[in-house]
């Protein structure tokens, strides 16, 4: 019976520790689309800054709507200026698994972690494109 206790303490503790494994990332994020979203396709999720951080949205035009929960940031914006901003990222992995979205056929969504860049800027209306962006090399 010990052994049980034992056991389900061990596994108890490395899943805490598991957890303790996520990493923060900050992304800078500019797009020149009238709407935008980024979908996280996998276990991260967005979170609010870290202490001594901030979330930082500067546009050209203005801001109709800015939106973040855990999986999804969407954004519509009051013309076609471009827009920077910086999210904040919650992840075990080393790749985060995105789908990008934006709204005309001649605007187009970048993000970037200090690693990589990503952007979708197919000449599409209304267009979404699956992405993998890497946080940290190993």
């Amino acid at each position: 019976m010990k052994g049980i206790w034992l056991f389900l303490a061990l596994l108890s503790t490395s899943a805490m520790a598991a957890e303790g494994n996520d990493t923060i990332y900050e992304l800078s994020v500019s797009t020149d689309s009238s709407w935008t979203s980024i979908e996280i396709r996998d276990d991260a999720e967005w979170v609010n800054a870290p202490p001594g951080k901030t979330i930082s949205v500067n546009g050209r035009s203005g801001i109709k709507s800015y939106t973040l929960s855990p999986k999804k940031m969407h954004l519509r914006t009051m013309g076609r200026g471009e827009i920077t901003m910086n999210l904040f990222v919650k992840s075990k992995n080393s790749v985060l698994g995105l789908e990008m979205c934006k709204g005309k056929s001649s605007s187009y969504i970048w993000i970037k972690s200090s690693q990589s860049k990503q952007k979708n800027d197919t000449k599409q209306k209304d267009y979404c494109e699956k992405a993998a962006l890497v946080l940290q090399l190993h």
